[in-house]
């Protein structure tokens, strides 16, 4: 790409390989093993895979060690090994899987397209969650080490809630929600959930736990009853799990070249400089990938070093000044042929959630876009994806929650406590609606409730527009209602149930290129680029400065869902 600050990492034909290597030591490589026996290549997996490819320059690799490895890179493995007669299978080592459904989706659709192309699969593990099961189902074995324990106990989830916490340092929060679904202050409001809140949750908890019931049963020839039996009658011991075909067999890792029958068992890290590998080049046309992860605030994205376990104020956030940068930058390489937006975003704040889908809505009027949702594409994720021409959810994946939250923290008691004493000049009725000095007022309640409302007009009309169906119909499936992909498929708000992989070969079908045509992770923020006309004539899309999160979230509309339930 002509913008140094914008480059994508390109995957040809889907092996990604380390621009580290030079052209001469990889063709000597490939001369000297092109012979040399691979029977199996063992993966070790970490507990995290992370969707797309990270990159860490080397002062980060000396803090942080080697990038870890992703959901991207295991797929070009699995694509090379398929490509190579020489390897018989794989075999995947679980150690504790701690990733989203809609991630844990991804790896197992991985495992399932190697499956069908002729190779053996083979689980192995100390011991098994659910999981770790419901990934290794996908297996044409899953193996079990001796005195290991099958713990396929269900699905468990907690909510915790501030208020009374808060309150302890007096601190309040004050919000105006377009419905009681749309529960994101709830964690700072209430001490316990709302009716529709405990709704909400249970038929999200639902569609889960019946997706990794009905795909485990699918994959290991089981019944719906017999896969409720094991996890009903968890966790199992090693001997009673192989007793009752939960497991095909009992073996430590020393032994697994005696069972497979064969002594070219390779870890990944030696195969890899083992199996043919494509070469990069630049091409003449390619697929973008565009990640748009993190809560949505203004102005510039960021990944803090150190995550606080506080809703919002921890975590990475998605900033407006960033992404519609990106795809500005992307709308003038005519390189670029298509877009695939890579949503994982709990939503965040209004106007950078508008300024983001204006920009987007600008590239959509010249080349397709494919919106591929991961773990969560909610409330403002579901917004920036409304321009889309067409959009993937795993079934997993946590979506919806269209609907406009409004709040503030008011600080009076807590700057009491600490024994400050501010004296406030007043001029205006309502130069005191967005501070932290009290609660709205009635008055000030009912025009924030109009504000809140207008925005959710917007929100639900966008919707309307953009997956053709009437406001009235969105409208019944809205007001804050967060869904799993699986039910946002059947409510119409996505189009088909996948991944990445999928959203990939229907971002190329779209715009007509060959099913070989690569895509670039693009990486940096790009060179600032004037906005579009219609872009300048938007007031939503003009960006402002973060100064930080908590003054970003209080006294704001908010697209943001309901927060994460561990």
């Amino acid at each position: 790409m002509s913008d140094a600050n914008q480059t994508p990492l390109f995957d040809l034909n889907g092996v990604l390989h380390s621009l580290q290597s030079t052209a001469v030591s990889f063709v000597n490589m490939q001369r000297q093993n092109a012979g040399s026996p691979i029977h199996y290549v063992q993966f070790n997996l970490p507990s995290q895979l992370n969707a797309l490819p990270v990159q860490r320059n080397f002062i980060e690799q000396q803090f942080l060690g080697k990038a870890p490895f992703s959901l991207v890179e295991l797929e070009s493995a699995f694509n090379r090994i398929a490509n190579d007669s020489r390897p018989r299978g794989v075999i995947l080592y679980f150690r504790s899987l701690a990733m989203s459904l809609a991630e844990l989706q991804s790896l197992r659709d991985a495992i399932l397209r190697l499956k069908g192309r002729g190779k053996k699969i083979i689980a192995f593990a100390q011991d098994y969650g659910l999981a770790e099961y419901y990934v290794a189902s996908a297996a044409d074995e899953i193996i079990i080490q001796p005195s290991g324990t099958l713990n396929t106990v269900g699905l468990l989830r907690t909510q915790t809630f501030l208020k009374e916490g808060l309150e302890e340092i007096g601190l309040q929060a004050d919000s105006v929600a377009i419905s009681p679904y749309k529960g994101a202050a709830d964690t700072f409001t209430r001490t316990e959930p709302s009716d529709e809140g405990k709704e909400q949750i249970n038929w999200l908890l639902d569609s889960q736990f019946q997706q990794l019931v009905s795909g485990i049963a699918e994959e290991r020839s089981m019944t719906h009853d017999e896969v409720m039996e094991m996890i009903n009658t968890a966790p199992h011991l090693d001997t009673d799990a192989a007793e009752k075909g939960y497991v095909d067999a009992q073996l430590n890792e020393e032994g697994l070249q005696g069972y497979l029958e064969t002594d070219k068992i390779l870890l990944w890290e030696q195969a890899d400089g083992m199996l043919p590998l494509s070469m990069p080049r630049d091409p003449s046309q390619y697929v973008a990938v565009v990640r748009a992860a993190g809560t949505i605030l203004p102005g510039e994205s960021q990944n803090p070093p150190v995550d606080l376990p506080i809703p919002i104020l921890g975590g990475e956030t998605l900033g407006d000044a960033t992404l519609t940068r990106q795809v500005r930058n992307l709308l003038k390489d005519e390189k670029c042929v298509a877009m695939v937006l890579f949503v994982d975003s709990p939503g965040g704040s209004a106007s950078a959630s508008e300024a983001m889908a204006a920009a987007l809505e600008e590239f959509a009027k010249k080349k397709p876009i494919v919106v591929y949702m991961h773990s969560v594409a909610a409330s403002g994720g579901y917004y920036i994806s409304t321009p889309a021409d067409y959009i993937i959810a795993q079934p997993g994946t946590i979506t919806g929650s269209i609907g406009v939250i409004f709040q503030k923290f008011v600080t009076s008691d807590l700057i009491k406590k600490l024994r400050f004493n501010p004296y406030y000049y007043q001029r205006g009725d309502n130069a005191d609606i967005l501070a932290g000095t009290q609660k709205f007022n009635d008055e000030q309640r009912e025009k924030v409730r109009s504000l809140v409302e207008r925005i959710y007009d917007v929100f639900v009309e966008r919707v309307a527009q953009s997956r053709k169906m009437k406001t009235e119909s969105v409208d019944a499936i809205s007001g804050g209602r967060v869904w799993t992909g699986q039910q946002a498929l059947e409510n119409g708000l996505v189009d088909e149930l996948g991944g990445l992989y999928e959203a990939l070969n229907k971002a190329r079908e779209l715009a007509k290129v060959p099913m070989t045509t690569p895509f670039g992770v693009m990486r940096g923020g790009g060179k600032p680029l004037p906005a579009q006309v219609t872009e300048q004539a938007d007031p939503a899309a003009r960006l402002q400065q973060i100064q930080n999160r908590l003054e970003a979230i209080s006294g704001t509309t908010l697209m943001l869902m309901p927060f994460e339930i561990k």
